[in-house]
């Protein structure tokens, strides 16, 4: 494990946290998985998403990776929320989400 996180690891994880967030919105559309089709693909998406995340394992530190994929994660679901459900998000949300990138930015930095 390195130092430092690479611009691969980190599109490892950014994917991860991409193939997530796409299984989650599949997931709501399967209805409880009433409609199978996108809850097997929201199933499928989780694997590969999981594979990506144990491949950025090799140069990352796994608490480094999980917080990079949960922020991620976070911030992608709020704005997709936005973007396909009309959700509104008010200023302190905004707020929010630009904290939570800045602290994924500090913990990259510090390490």
């Amino acid at each position: 494990m390195t130092a430092g996180m690479t611009s691969g690891a980190l599109g490892l994880l950014l994917g991860a946290a991409a193939l997530d967030v796409a299984a989650n919105v599949l997931l709501k559309h399967s209805n409880g998985f009433q409609r199978p089709v996108p809850g097997v693909l929201a199933l499928i998406l989780i694997v590969v998403a999981f594979a990506l995340l144990g491949q950025s394992l090799h140069t990352v530190a796994l608490a480094t990776a999980y917080a990079t994929w949960g922020a991620a994660g976070v911030i992608l679901t709020a704005l997709l929320s936005r973007v396909l459900d009309g959700t509104a998000l008010r200023p302190s949300a905004w707020a929010g989400l630009m904290l939570i990138g800045a602290s994924m930015a500090a913990l990259h930095s510090a390490g």
